[in-house]
């Protein structure tokens, strides 16, 4: 009986143990479609690139950026509650926390270099 218990309980251990290190992603949809920026705060301070920053994410879990000075990037996103993770294509996936996400603003605060950033995007 001993040797039929073990396989089990191993069988077990390890299902539990992938569905606990599977990333959580409920694909919020308020944030489905075209973004653009219309404020970016530094530590407080307005900085003037805010009009120059886009944003796509698709309901498949891509998206596409446009940050200003010709930078783009192309990659994936994924949401847990109000946390925003994007991997852009090539990059470590990064973390931003949501402050408002009701479907026509998009507001996030970042950390970038150890400067408190909130960036604010309007649906297009």
């Amino acid at each position: 009986m001993k040797n039929h218990v073990l396989p089990g309980f191993c069988l077990v251990l390890v299902v539990l143990l992938v569905s606990f290190c599977k990333k959580v992603n409920d694909k919020n949809p308020s944030l489905h479609g075209a973004w653009k920026g219309t404020e970016w705060l530094v530590e407080g301070r307005e900085k003037a690139a805010a009009d120059m920053v886009q944003f796509e994410f698709q309901p498949d879990g891509t998206y596409k950026a446009q940050l200003g000075d010709g930078y783009s990037e192309i990659g994936v996103w994924r949401t847990d509650g109000d946390k925003l993770y994007t991997t852009a294509e090539g990059k470590q996936e990064i973390m931003v926390k949501m402050l408002k996400y009701d479907g026509q603003v998009l507001s996030f605060e970042m950390n970038r270099s150890g400067q408190k950033e909130i960036l604010t995007l309007q649906k297009l």
